[in-house]
């Protein structure tokens, strides 16, 4: 591939719109100390769809709550702060990864189900291993496979070439896709987060999820996303063309320190998590 696809697929990224204005208010607002609970749902309010989908998510099996939550004030005390946040960039980016990915054989739908199924399970493995910070390992899952996106068309039109490479080189998908368009989706999807103000850490996750032995910035948060996308994988949760072609890197489960039982009980408590994903995303 030349010069002017890569050029091509960086004013992609370039031109990708911002957040929805509501989402930014949103967003500013669980990060202002001074707000409350009430205020942060006078915004989401202004948006009825946006608020059916919060009330949805809070009432859903995968949090647990006792009772029905009825108003949005109620699901923003009840979820927290930090949940609130990755509840509401979720459902913001729905838009964007809701579309067919034809380049990596995903039908409509498939990539926004696996993405949230990722962060779903990596924020039940970061509660298993006691990372730092459960929602970032929530954002980070979520984030993992947007480069797709950008480089659906580029993919599809050389897909036979990259899976050929792969086949009969016994190379990664991303390593040869890697090879025939100059990126790869982890390159692409990190400089989307950028370009959306991520943090360093969530960047790296996204750049290193397919070779987490690369990460420097953060390990265990790069783990905890590598394998989320496993079990995702494995559950066949938005498979594609190449969801086969990624192994599971023994140096993640090291540095997790979790062995082949643990794993076979995520899986096992994921598989739990794709019932939700269709309530939550309906």
């Amino acid at each position: 591939m030349g010069q002017d696809v890569a050029q091509r697929i960086l004013k992609e990224v370039k031109d990708l719109p911002p957040f929805s204005a509501i989402a930014n208010r949103a967003l500013k607002l669980t990060n202002d100390p001074r707000s409350s609970a009430i205020d942060i749902s006078r915004v989401i309010s202004y948006d009825p769809a946006f608020t059916a989908r919060v009330l949805r998510m809070a009432n859903s099996a995968y949090y647990g709550f006792s009772r029905k939550v009825t108003t949005v004030s109620e699901a923003i005390v009840i979820l927290g702060y930090e949940t609130l946040k990755s509840v509401v960039l979720a459902l913001t980016l729905q838009k964007f990864y809701d579309r067919e990915v034809h380049g990596y054989g995903l039908e409509k739908g498939d990539l926004w189900k696996h993405s949230v199924g990722c962060a779903l399970a990596s924020r039940l493995i970061a509660t298993q291993v006691k990372y730092v910070s459960v929602e970032e390992a929530f954002v980070a899952g979520l984030l993992h496979d947007i480069g797709k996106v950008i480089l659906n068309q580029f993919v599809r039109e050389e897909i036979d070439k990259i899976i050929e490479l792969s086949g009969s080189q016994g190379l990664s998908f991303a390593e040869a896709e890697k090879q025939v368009l100059g990126f790869d989706h982890q390159d692409i999807g990190s400089k989307v987060a950028e370009k959306w103000n991520f943090n360093d850490k969530i960047v790296e996750a996204i750049r290193c999820h397919h070779r987490p032995d690369r990460a420097r910035k953060d390990m265990d948060l790069t783990a905890i996303v590598h394998v989320a996308d496993f079990i995702c994988l494995s559950l066949g949760l938005g498979v594609g063309s190449d969801g086969m072609l990624y192994p599971l890197k023994k140096e993640a489960l090291d540095r997790l320190k979790l062995d082949e039982p643990e794993i076979d009980n995520l899986i096992f408590a994921a598989y739990n998590i794709t019932e939700e994903i269709e309530k939550i995303l309906a």
